[in-house]
């Protein structure tokens, strides 16, 4: 089995702190952005995210989100951390890049389930809540509050959601740790 294509769309503070735990962890994925500074300093310098317990450097693969459409090969998963209000546009965007089989996640506390489920269908929307926090006020170098091995999100299904075959997948290629957590470490909440 081919490792699953992951898409961070939204590399801003949590996108990018989300993307490079999951690019730590080996993970196939892709950091799509639209601040033009942050996306040349990550291709030129590699990200950083400065933690309570460790700083963490990647290089990631990065494009701007006018070069979504330059993108021939499918995702398996996105993951949305764009603004709410982005939501829509962002979502259809990316539809067309994302697998027949493939899911997307709006990670924004729920909020965009139901915009997402509009865009790409019930089968292919996962809903989520998120526990990280972080900032950002220079390109490239992010500020993350919430220690690494607190930071999490849980997912979900909407009525008429993905098959448990795709939900198994989806956990296996972002490292969730039990059947409705998004771990991006070793700890999953509460436990």
């Amino acid at each position: 089995m081919t490792e699953p294509r992951i898409a961070v769309l939204g590399a801003g503070a949590n996108g990018a702190s989300i993307g490079a735990d999951l690019i730590r962890a080996g993970r196939d994925v892709t950091l799509i952005e639209q601040w033009p500074a942050h996306v040349e300093r990550m291709r030129s310098d590699g990200l950083t995210v400065q933690t309570p317990e460790e700083t963490i450097r990647v290089e990631p693969e990065v494009i701007h989100l006018c070069e979504v459409a330059e993108s021939r090969r499918p995702f398996d998963v996105v993951l949305m951390l764009m603004k709410a209000y982005d939501a829509r546009w962002a979502a259809q965007l990316l539809e067309p890049h994302l697998a027949a089989d493939g899911l997307m996640a709006g990670v924004q506390n729920g909020m965009t389930a139901r915009v997402v489920e509009e865009i790409v269908g019930a089968h292919r929307t996962v809903a989520t809540v998120i526990e990280c926090s972080a900032t950002m006020e220079e390109p490239a170098l992010v500020h993350r509050h919430t220690p690494v091995s607190r930071s999490w999100f849980a997912t979900g299904t909407l009525p008429g959601g993905p098959p448990r075959s795709a939900r198994r997948r989806s956990r296996r290629c972002c490292g969730i740790r039990a059947p409705s957590i998004i771990s991006t470490t070793s700890r999953a909440p509460n436990g």
